[in-house]
């Protein structure tokens, strides 16, 4: 993907980005966690970083004018993080099934490149299953073609 993105903050914590959106509403700084969850199955935690109550807000909507160049930023700390932990599985579910079907709509976008560089799952009626570009699925996950 040779798209437009913003600059990742790799922060001290151990599978942790950051990055700021710029947009209408603002500055607004965002968070990605890859917090583990099993044997080598980290789950993608995203949103607008919660200064209040020093959390990550996932059901967040900032509506900043910049979705694209986010979930490319989100991809980038994807690829990255699978360089640093090239056994991992990356599960990735959104918030409400409208995040999710967004995610959904990005990887068949890039089907052809993503494909290439690795193996993608999709949950549907209770079963995972290699993932259909035309499918709707409730969740996914990601890892390196071996």
């Amino acid at each position: 993907m040779n798209l437009e993105r913003y600059k990742l903050i790799v922060s001290q914590e151990q599978g942790q980005y950051e990055f700021l959106s710029e947009g209408p509403k603002g500055v607004i700084r965002k968070v990605i966690h890859y917090l583990p969850i099993g044997n080598s199955i980290y789950n993608l935690g995203f949103g607008d970083w919660d200064e209040v109550n020093q959390k990550i807000n996932d059901k967040s909507r900032s509506n900043n004018g910049d979705r694209e160049k986010i979930l490319v930023t989100v991809a980038d700390s994807v690829m990255h993080f699978m360089q640093l932990h090239p056994r991992a599985i990356v599960f990735s579910r959104g918030e409400t099934p409208s995040k999710t079907r967004l995610y959904q709509m990005v990887i068949a976008r890039e089907w052809k490149t993503i494909s290439k560089l690795y193996k993608i799952k999709g949950f549907y009626l209770g079963k995972w299953e290699d993932f259909i570009p035309a499918k709707n699925y409730d969740a996914f996950t990601l890892e390196i073609l071996q």
